[in-house]
């Protein structure tokens, strides 16, 4: 009898450690990604509307914040639905880098130019991290998620392209940041 309840206990143990493994591996590196960019989008952001000059930027900046904060919310909830915990709310290594970068070493001037910069380089990441997994990942709340969120990090993604195509020619022309470039602000 011993045996059978001893058998019976390490079974249960196995079983439950089974269980708490259960999340595929694309889908555990998925939600490790999603949770790093979004947190990463919304802290750059906010540093965006503390330190920017321009107008347009610090607007597409809010609009991160909002949109981000809702996706975050929605992640959130596709996870508790499909049984996950979620990961911590936390940057990792590289995004904390990236983060200190714009934050400690970007002149007051540029700081407009290096956050887009890093917002074009986060939309590409995330457009094909959300794609790939849109495509490849298990059915469920999760890829549900991914496949709703899509469209909206596409759409951010033209905007900062457009953002960063603008700065760009108004750098090449001499236009102050927030300007369409066509003003005599010359240097």
């Amino acid at each position: 009898m011993r045996r059978e309840l001893l058998a019976l206990g390490i079974f249960m143990l196995t079983a439950a450690t089974a269980v708490a493994d259960t999340v595929p591996q694309a889908t555990q590196d998925f939600i490790d990604k999603v949770a790093v960019a979004n947190k990463f989008e919304i802290d750059t952001s906010q540093l965006e509307l503390k330190y920017g000059k321009a107008a347009d930027v610090k607007s597409f900046a809010q609009q991160m914040i909002d949109d981000h904060t809702k996706a975050g919310q929605d992640f959130k909830a596709s996870l508790a639905e499909a049984k996950i915990e979620a990961p911590k709310d936390a940057l990792d290594i590289a995004h904390t880098a990236k983060y200190a970068k714009l934050r400690v070493f970007t002149t007051e001037n540029g700081f407009d130019a290096a956050y887009v910069d890093e917002q074009l380089s986060a939309h590409k990441d995330a457009v094909g991290l959300f794609k790939d997994y849109s495509a490849n990942g298990p059915a469920g709340p999760v890829k549900s998620f991914a496949e709703k969120t899509l469209p909206t990090l596409e759409h951010h993604l033209a905007m900062v392209k457009e953002l960063h195509d603008k700065m760009s020619s108004n750098a090449a022309t001499g236009a102050s940041p927030g300007t369409s470039g066509t003003s005599g602000d010359t240097k």
